[in-house]
């Protein structure tokens, strides 16, 4: 009997710890990966269901709106909301999910490798506002396109949105960061000390990688389309 249950246990332990692109490889895609995070890409149609499945801490971007339910191992569950860049952490879990309503839903949902405990918040100082024309760069966290969403001690999260026409000021990246594009849109980017590069086309839910910590950069971005040109840009850290 002792033999029995401790098979049972390991089978049972097996089948939650699984990783979850295993589980639902049609529905679950990796957009990028390295040593530190890996990105996800989750698209469920109408009303389906992953199963029971485990992450380690993860920012989850949603880029459609809609309603999830998130089912715990022990038979509880909870029902979300979802809109589009509303992002937020969610710290070390298990669980099933399954899409409540009548049209597809897709997430960007980016795993930090090493986030085992639970995220500690930190605090956003008070800065004085930076003027719309300065000249000289700033970091990205005072850009005034760019508004902090939260930070705990694996990842500040910035929120980037450029109406029609307008152009950030230039500002500086020294974090590896992954941008996703909530919205397309065509925009134009200058490195400092060069010319405009020419104008791209943005595809809604790119994702992008930059290694800022071993290139720093600073750069700033025009937005040419009809539309505000909307990013959730995510910086690792340290």
């Amino acid at each position: 009997m002792r033999f029995g249950s401790l098979v049972a246990s390991i089978i049972f332990a097996f089948a939650i710890f699984q990783d979850p692109v295993a589980v639902s490889p049609k529905m679950i895609s990796v957009a990028f990966e390295n040593d530190r995070v890996r990105v996800l890409r989750v698209k469920l149609g109408p009303h389906d269901r992953i199963e029971t499945h485990s992450h380690p801490g993860l920012v989850v971007v949603p880029l459609t709106a809609g309603s999830r339910r998130i089912y715990s191992p022990d038979g509880s569950h909870q029902d979300t909301i979802a809109t589009p860049g509303d992002v937020h952490w969610r710290d070390p879990s298990t669980h099933a999910v399954e899409n409540l309503i009548d049209t597809p839903s897709e997430n960007i949902e980016i795993e930090f490798k090493n986030a085992s405990a639970p995220a500690v918040p930190v605090s956003q100082p008070e800065m004085a506002a930076v003027p719309s024309d300065s000249a000289e760069p700033v970091p990205v966290n005072r850009e005034p396109h760019h508004r902090v969403v939260f930070e705990n001690q694996y990842v500040r999260v910035v929120d980037v949105n450029i109406p029609p026409g307008q152009t950030t000021l230039f500002h500086t990246h020294q974090r590896d960061n992954i941008s996703v594009r909530i919205s397309g849109g065509l925009t134009q980017t200058q490195t400092e000390g060069n010319d405009w590069n020419p104008p791209k086309q943005n595809e809604r839910g790119s994702v992008n990688f930059s290694d800022g910590s071993k290139k720093p950069y600073t750069h700033r971005i025009k937005n040419l389309g009809a539309d505000t040109y909307h990013v959730i840009d995510v910086e690792l850290i340290p």
